[in-house]
């Protein structure tokens, strides 16, 4: 029952033309009310503050202020969330301190990678999901997968899967920055914190089954103070495009065998599968080309990790963290002298180079691949057994090597007797021969070559590069 007063209240503040009332002055005034009231608010919409622009805030209190004088209530505006905890809270109906997270720090790569599995989720579950981000709007950005294609992956984002999409129970992961550090979160309603950890383990878990840099080439470099792999186009290069000696490749192959031919052998009887390979010689002689051999060889099945200096020297072992993930593997490393010499021991990147190549050794199918020009500068402890299982000298060619690298430089069916030329370049490396032949072809033309013509070019030292002479700004 409500008053008479009530009900004209109510009918005079109603958006509606009719405004004048006449009631009876009797018993039936009351039941005039109640159904005035209750018609006139059986069909009010709940007020909803409309968008006042760049004057929202000003324009809410002058209508506040109105309403106010009026005698009217006014609803409390809802705030937009501040955090994707208070979203996650609101839309479980929660208090936000009950939530449960779980949290992993991790590289930029690694946290970029795993957004990739995010996605992967999101693609499964693409009506179900809601997303939250900073101001409401959920921020993205593009992993590289080399050949000039990428794929766009959540980069700043809270990702919301219902009961019954990804999981029984509500879950929630999140990609962010936390104190400049990456992160990946799980979070979960109350007495889920098992369910979260399982949560970040099914996100790596999808990442390691559907990696997208798997059996690919990829180029460690040191950014903002940590490792990235990022995708590159490798230098495809042949067992022909090499004159190496036949002892030689027995041992590449048998080395490369740990991985594959003798992998299953090997994880039967409780051995490593990860092993490593120290090549040695003197510029020129091919070692850089020898790795790019191996490199093609064993793309695909393993994933190629070329190895910048910055990273040799400082994050070898973060190196190793990273390509977990990644299956077997074959890295690369480019002139080790500088890292691992006699006069390196006691610094800091040395005994981080060690423990990064005795950390090879907790992970199965790994192949480490250096070069060195002088193997009698490093330091024994880094040749030992357990470290380079391997070291292969490799030598400048014989005669025989000299000719056939000849012939390989020098165009097709020239009239030049290669072994002559050969037999004049004892000790001469592949580097070597390739200036030789180049030389020619620059001073005679590719149809001018002779016998003659060739080894004098080889004979004068003319291919050699000549000492700086005079004074030059």
């Amino acid at each position: 029952m409500v008053s008479v007063t009530t009900a004209i209240t109510v009918c005079m503040s109603h958006p509606r033309p009719e405004r004048s009332l006449t009631l009876p002055d009797d018993g039936a005034a009351s039941d005039l009310a109640d159904t005035l009231a209750t018609t006139l608010t059986a069909d009010l919409p709940e007020p909803v503050w409309p968008d006042f622009g760049d004057n929202d805030e000003d324009a809410r209190r002058a209508v506040a202020a109105v309403a106010a004088m009026l005698g009217r209530t006014i609803p409390e505006r809802p705030k937009d969330p501040r955090s994707s905890s208070e979203w996650l809270a609101r839309a479980w109906d929660i208090d936000e301190s009950v939530l449960v997270n779980v949290s992993r720090d991790m590289s930029r790569t690694l946290q970029r990678l795993h957004a990739y599995a995010l996605q992967r989720w999101i693609e499964r579950h693409p009506d179900d999901v809601a997303v939250f981000g900073p101001g409401g709007a959920p921020q993205r950005a593009a992993l590289d997968l080399g050949n000039g294609t990428s794929v766009s992956v959540p980069a700043v984002a809270t990702v919301l899967f219902p009961a019954g999409s990804a999981y029984e129970a509500p879950v929630a992961v999140e990609v962010a920055y936390r104190y400049g550090t990456p992160t990946v979160t799980a979070f979960t309603t109350p007495g889920g914190l098992a369910l979260a950890e399982q949560v970040l383990a099914d996100l790596t878990r999808t990442l390691e089954d559907e990696h997208p840099y798997r059996g690919g080439v990829l180029s460690a470099r040191a950014s903002t103070g940590a490792v990235e792999l990022t995708p590159v186009k490798h230098t495809v290069q042949v067992r022909g495009d090499v004159v190496l000696p036949a002892d030689l490749w027995h041992e590449v192959d048998l080395f490369c065998s740990s991985v594959t031919t003798r992998r299953d052998a090997l994880r039967a009887l409780g051995h490593t599968t990860s092993r490593g390979l120290l090549l040695a010689g003197k510029p020129g002689v091919g070692k850089t080309k020898l790795t790019r051999v191996i490199a093609t060889e064993l793309a695909g099945p393993l994933t190629v990790v070329l190895v910048t200096a910055e990273v040799l020297r400082t994050w070898m072992t973060e190196l190793y963290e990273e390509i977990r993930g990644l299956g077997p593997c074959l890295v690369v490393l480019e002139e080790i002298d500088s890292v691992a010499s006699k006069g390196s021991r006691g610094d800091t990147s040395f005994a981080e180079f060690l423990d990064a190549l005795d950390g090879t050794r907790s992970s199965d199918d790994v192949l480490t691949v250096a070069t060195t020009n002088d193997p009698e500068a490093l330091d024994p402890a880094v040749k030992r057994p357990g470290r380079f299982d391997t070291i292969i000298e490799v030598p400048p060619p014989d005669l025989a090597g000299r000719t056939e690298i000849l012939r390989l430089f020098l165009p097709p069916e020239t009239p030049v007797d290669v072994a002559l030329v050969a037999s004049y370049l004892d000790g001469a490396t592949g580097a070597d021969l390739r200036e030789v032949a180049r030389r020619s072809i620059l001073e005679h033309g590719p149809d001018g070559l002779t016998t003659d013509r060739v080894t004098d070019v080889a004979t004068s030292g003319r291919w050699k590069p000549a000492p700086v002479a005079g004074n030059y700004l």
